[in-house]
């Protein structure tokens, strides 16, 4: 009897193993609001909220889109004093959820965009003689995190990453870049 007992336990195991594994992916969409910070190789600091929209399937790849609002008061680039500086990218956005048991879990993250920019611009050598700029560029961010589950639905999460918000190959342009640090949870 106690032999029949364990055949039917180890028999169902397999099942009892997948189903565990989907209920920790939780598939399904994901909304995320998140703080970020960017310190820039010019050393002054972005402050950015973010809100990004994804779809987790059982294979741990996250799509997804996403919007972020970055300003700081002043920033100093390529001779030029920038003052009153609002960046808005829009972006598309792929996770790689590593797949671990654990409560905090590791994954790997991308985003590419266009970013609206509009700053007032002067020179070093005439700081007040400022002029209103709008323009454009590509975004990018690529960084690593790590989730922590607070509940079925909620995970809180942390990411350092690098992101530019107009990258160019031009070395004379503005191009506001450096490494970001994010602060955010997630809700199913």
């Amino acid at each position: 009897m106690k032999l029949f007992k364990y055949l039917i336990i180890f028999s169902c195991l397999p099942a009892i193993a997948f189903a565990q594994r989907k209920n920790d992916n939780n598939v399904g969409f994901k909304i995320s609001p998140a703080f970020e910070l960017m310190r820039s190789t010019h050393s002054n600091l972005f402050y950015a909220p973010s809100l990004k929209a994804n779809y987790l399937f059982e294979n741990g790849w996250e799509p997804g889109i996403g919007i972020e609002y970055s300003t700081t008061p002043v920033h100093h680039d390529n001779g030029f004093v920038l003052r009153k500086i609002h960046f808005l990218p829009v972006f598309a956005n792929l996770k790689y959820n590593f797949n671990t048991k654990k409560i905090v879990k590791l994954y790997a993250e991308t985003s590419l965009g266009y970013s609206f920019n509009k700053y007032d611009r002067a020179t070093d050598q005439e700081p007040h003689k400022q002029r209103k700029i709008k323009e454009g560029g590509v975004y990018f961010y690529t960084g690593l995190g790590t989730k922590y589950a607070l509940s079925e639905k909620a995970d809180i999460f942390f990411a350092v990453g690098f992101k530019g918000y107009k990258f160019s190959t031009n070395n004379l342009d503005i191009n506001p870049h450096g490494v970001s640090f994010t602060l955010g949870f997630s809700l199913f």
